[in-house]
């Protein structure tokens, strides 16, 4: 592969936008969202953050969608610069979400994560900031990829990092939520949508091959493709799946 990017680069971005035809980088695009968001009702007055908001599609698509005002943080600057070129109507932020607390001035109603939270160096850390951020009522929203046994084996590597750094492992969350100021969590698994949505997104890359060797070259684009293909194997093995994570404050 060419050294130039890694997946969560923002031309490692670029080429997931252009797959997944949206400033997405999670798997299931709208669908996932819609799930995530199922019996929730649509309120402008409800103010949301996007942690990991990436390119800023999902910021939009709540925005746009009725459920409420956004303001979209993320690590990446050069994200942060499209996502507001693009999303006008969204505010965006360069916020390590660890620090989410100190930088963001106004206290959520709610707090969302779209396969951001498995890319967080200290999920403990960052929970605790999120908590500090919520209002007491808050519900936060964690849509993410879980380890299912057997992943963290044989993991596969992005630019000689682990692709997944810290995929949800279920036994973990609960007492993870609860140790940082968060409600025992409710869990739902969608691990056959994870493989119909991987399923779907090999093929969107082999489809766009001519499009992604544009932008990172040949090897860029058998590395994109490998990756992915060892997503949807790893998927079909049952090691990886996906959950949606929903909890609120503890008091």
């Amino acid at each position: 592969m060419s050294d130039r990017f890694s997946m969560n680069s923002y031309v490692g971005q670029r080429i997931l936008s252009l797959v997944r035809e949206g400033d997405y980088a999670h798997a299931g695009e709208e669908e996932a969202i819609e799930l995530s968001m199922l019996g929730i009702e649509k309120r402008a007055d409800r103010l949301i953050l996007d942690a990991g908001c990436g390119r800023g599609g999902t910021a939009d698509y709540l925005h746009k969608n009725g459920w409420g005002r956004v303001i979209g943080v993320d690590i990446q600057v050069e994200s942060i610069k499209a996502a507001s070129q693009n999303y006008p109507d969204v505010s965006f932020a360069v916020c390590d979400v660890c620090d989410v607390d100190q930088q963001v001035n106004e206290r959520p109603d709610m707090i969302c994560m779209f396969n951001a939270y498995y890319c967080f160096k200290d999920q403990s850390k960052a929970l605790g900031a999120l908590r500090r951020i919520a209002q007491p009522q808050s519900r936060m929203i964690i849509f993410d990829h879980v380890d299912r046994g057997g992943y963290q084996d044989d993991p596969l590597t992005d630019a000689g990092e682990p692709f997944l750094p810290n995929p949800l492992r279920l036994s973990e969350v609960r007492e993870r939520m609860t140790r940082t100021g968060w409600q025992a969590p409710d869990i739902v698994e969608v691990h056959d949508a994870y493989v119909r949505w991987y399923s779907s997104l090999v093929g969107k890359i082999g489809r766009a091959r001519g499009r992604i060797t544009e932008m990172a070259g040949q090897q860029g684009y058998d590395h994109v493709h490998g990756l992915y293909r060892g997503l949807l194997n790893a998927a079909l093995q049952k090691k990886l799946g996906a959950a949606i994570i929903t909890t609120v404050p503890a008091q």
